[in-house]
């Protein structure tokens, strides 16, 4: 056996798919950081529309951002959703930079991760097993929906997959 033998078949058009999520997550991350200023005291949102004002600086990402750079990654790497390697992403970004505004169910989860428990036994433990009533999995989704836009069937495959990890 090969070393070439242990890594996964990526698409023969990979790079091209790639770039598509690369270019994605440049979308999503300034879309995310915009956004995210917008958060303020009641009417502050309102105020800066009104005046057609832009948010002050600084602008930084959220956890939507982090956790989409995780697939981007994952993608890098298998072509695919890798569900225990995304899990991994998720905790090792999550632990890396915790105050990028992830919920308490995310939280408890990639810290569980982080902890070397299972994904799939800490997705099921917040809300009772159910699994989150967030948006959290849309957030991240982007890079997936670049790199498998020629395969709606994949994508959902996919997205599926990713959203599970959480």
């Amino acid at each position: 056996m090969t070393v070439s033998d242990l890594r996964p078949m990526l698409p023969v058009d990979h790079d091209v798919r790639l770039q598509r999520a690369l270019f994605s997550l440049a979308g999503l991350s300034v879309g995310d950081a915009f956004g995210e200023r917008f958060f303020g005291p009641p009417g502050y949102a309102q105020e800066l529309i009104a005046r057609r004002k832009p948010p002050p600086p600084k602008w930084t990402w959220t956890d939507d951002t982090a956790m989409a750079l995780s697939i981007g990654e994952v993608l890098t790497r298998h072509g695919n959703i890798d569900q225990d390697d995304l899990a991994s992403c998720f905790a090792r970004r999550y632990e890396e930079e915790p105050g990028r505004g992830y919920g308490a169910g995310a939280r408890q989860i990639l810290s569980s991760v982080g902890a070397g428990v299972s994904w799939k036994a800490a997705a099921g433990e917040p809300f009772g097993g159910t699994g989150s009533h967030g948006n959290g999995a849309a957030m991240r989704v982007a890079p997936l929906g670049a790199y498998f836009a020629e395969d709606p069937e994949q994508l959902v495959a996919q997205a599926l997959l990713s959203a599970q990890v959480t």
